[in-house]
This record gives C-alpha cells, sequence and structure tokens, in this order.
C-alpha cells in the first residue's frame, strides 16, 4: 500500500472487521484517504463505501461480498484501490474507479465461475498395441502431424474452440509422452448432452493422456463449475462420451475412457482390447468422420481406401501421409497386404456381413 500521507485527515483501518450491514462513506477519508487492511465481510455493502474523496479509497486484503455495489471503491478524485483477491460475482461496472484518479486491483481478480479442468485419458484402436500399453506415434515420427488442429477443415463445429495449433518443439518429445496425433474434448450438457456447451482441440499422448497444445497440461474450458457430460473424439475413430455428469470445477478432474470401470454412453461404445495392457479403446476406421463404420454401400469408409491409393491396383500404398484413410495412424495407407487399414474395418463392423454398420455412441 502506498505510505504517502496526504495534507489531509487519512483514515486507516488496521484490524479485522466484521460487520452486518456496510454504510455509505463508512470508511470516507474525505480529501485525505479511506483505507482498510483486513478481511471484511459485509452483506450489502453500501455505495461509496470506501471512498477516497479527493484522496484515495483503499483497501488490501481478501474481500468477498455476494451483492458489490458499483463505484463501491470509488476514490474521487484520488484513488480507488484493491490489492488482493476479490471474488464477487456479478462485478458491477465501476466497482474500482477511482473518479480522475486511479481504480487498481493488483492481484487476482477472480469470479467465482468461469474456468473448469479436465485430463482426460483414452486408447486410440488404430495405433495402440496391447503388448506395450502405448499407441505408435509414426505421424509424429513422419513429422506429418498438421501444426494446426485438422477438425475445422472436416466440417467440425468447435463451440469456443477451435483453430488451436501446436509449436514445433511439442512434436519433439518422445518416448510415452510422445504426441499421436490431434482429438477432440466435448463438454455436453448433463440435461440435454446433445448439447455441446464447449470444445477444445488437443493432443493424445502414446500413453493415452490428453493434453493441451503446450504437450502437458490438463485441458481448461470456460465454463462455470459443474456437471457435464465429456466427450471424446477423433478423425478417424468412434467418438465416446461419459454415462453420467462429470463434476468439474476449477481441479483436474480424471475421466479415463480407456478403463473399464469408466461407465460410457450407448452400447458398446469402446472395443474390449486383449493382451499384455488390455484396455477400452475407441473403435477405428471412420474415414468418413459421420460417426459411422460402413464398409459397403453408399458413403462407405473402405472405398476411400481404395481411392487414396490410386483406385485400380489395390496392392498400392501411399506412404508418409497425414490422412483418414490410414486407420492404423502409421502415415502410410494401404488397402491389401497385411497390416492394411481395409481390415480393421471390415472386422469392426462384425467380420462377416460386409452390409452391418456400428454407430457412434454419441445423441
Amino acid at each position: 500500500m502506498d505510505r504517502e500521507t496526504p495534507n489531509t485527515m487519512r483514515s486507516l483501518l488496521l484490524a479485522l472487521l466484521l460487520f452486518a450491514e456496510g454504510v455509505q462513506a463508512q470508511f470516507t477519508g474525505g480529501s485525505g484517504r479511506g483505507d482498510a487492511a483486513a478481511v471484511f465481510g459485509s452483506t450489502p455493502i453500501t455505495s461509496g463505501i470506501f471512498g477516497g474523496g479527493n484522496g484515495r479509497g483503499d483497501r488490501a486484503a481478501s474481500y468477498q461480498q455476494a451483492s458489490p455495489v458499483a463505484s463501491n471503491y470509488g476514490g474521487g478524485s484520488g484513488r480507488g484501490d484493491g490489492t488482493a483477491l476479490y471474488q464477487p460475482m456479478p462485478i458491477p461496472m465501476n466497482m474500482f474507479m477511482g473518479g480522475t484518479g486511479r481504480g487498481d486491483v493488483a492481484v487476482n481478480f477472480i469470479p467465482p465461475s468461469l474456468n473448469v479442468m479436465i485430463a482426460v485419458h483414452a486408447v486410440l484402436e488404430g495405433p495402440y498395441n496391447s503388448a506395450t500399453g502405448l499407441m505408435g506415434d509414426a505421424l509424429r515420427i513422419f513429422q506429418v502431424i498438421p501444426a494446426n488442429e485438422p477438425y475445422t477443415a472436416l466440417g467440425y463445429t468447435h463451440v469456443g474452440g477451435g483453430g488451436e495449433s501446436v509449436a514445433p518443439q511439442v512434436l519433439e518429445t518422445t518416448l510415452s509422452n510422445a504426441i499421436v496425433d490431434w482429438v477432440v474434448v466435448e463438454l455436453r450438457s448433463s440435461a440435454t448432452p446433445a448439447t455441446v456447451l464447449a470444445t477444445r482441440s488437443a493432443l493424445i499422448q502414446r500413453d493415452g493422456d490428453v493434453v493441451a497444445t503446450d504437450g502437458a497440461s490438463p485441458l481448461v474450458f470456460d465454463l462455470l463449475g459443474g456437471d457435464y457430460h465429456v466427450a471424446l473424439r477423433h478423425r478417424n475413430h468412434l467418438g465416446v462420451m461419459t454415462q453420467t455428469p462429470v463434476a468439474l470445477n476449477a481441479s483436474p478432474t480424471g475421466v479415463d475412457f480407456g478403463l473399464a470401470s469408466t461407465m460410457t454412453y450407448g452400447t458398446n461404445a469402446r472395443k474390449s482390447l486383449t493382451g499384455t495392457f488390455p484396455a477400452q479403446a475407441l473403435w477405428a476406421g471412420d474415414v468418413t468422420f459421420n460417426k459411422q463404420l460402413k464398409y459397403a454401400g453408399s458413403n462407405n469408409d473402405r472405398d476411400p481406401i481404395l481411392v487414396a491409393i490410386g483406385g485400380v491396383v489395390p496392392t498400392n500404398t501411399l506412404s508418409l501421409v497425414y490422412r483418414q484413410e490410414d486407420i492404423t495412424m502409421n502415415g502410410v495407407v494401404k488397402y491389401a497386404g497385411s497390416g492394411n487399414d481395409r481390415d480393421i474395418l471390415l472386422q469392426n463392423i462384425g467380420g462377416s456381413v460386409p452390409t452391418a454398420t456400428r454407430n457412434a455412441q454419441l445423441p
């Protein structure tokens, strides 16, 4: 707090003040100062209560109130300052105005409303190796992961998110935290789960952690703390969503779609993978990104694979690419032969009836 002493009266409160109802101009310093240096609790706080007149209206400690009043810390022609944590909601216009002087807030001013955090974990079937418990990062190794999120170009409608980008150095990380690909995380209404309230394009690591574009942090959404359905989408896998809403707040909340114990919306929303490291994985093969796996008929996911390699010679391959048709996400589009992208699609619709389909379990 500024220690400058004006020529006129200075009223400085240095102890804890608790009062049931603020009175207008309670700590006014007239042409001097109206200061407060401890914790205040009041409902309501009357306009002008810390007014400094032509001097200052200051306060220097934690202040929480339910119904703040406009111009509450007005300093007249002097100053109306705040130097600690404020948590009013809503925040009235001109609450900290200093007239022709200053209206300052020197530390955190955080309405207790926005910013929920979530730490998602998931497995994409295409690149997953159940013998190691890790997904392959061939797309990163081949340097074909785009710097900008790919979902806008696919026609995906973002809500609040979109346009995210990743710095080259993030894609240099190796081992279990290496980046596999872009994904989208959605927060949906607890009452009407078909309603997407917010989205974020994010990155998924080899170990399944979904992180922000810095390659390490949990995702932050500008929403009120509360209950939300959490959904995860990928450009050639079927999306998945929590069966029940998840309570989110300003601390990271974990949602692990790789665990069987995490209940998901719908029926058979994930594929159960066996091996040394079994996991529940997102179904691979949605080449058209239309929430459906389809092997035959119009708008199927098989034909684009054949077209991508040339459409005539089925044994051709297309290498070092970042494409929807690369279901295994190894940087190669392959229609026939071992490790091709077509077989996994056929298996996931049932393997015996090519006209069968599988739909994403998303409302």
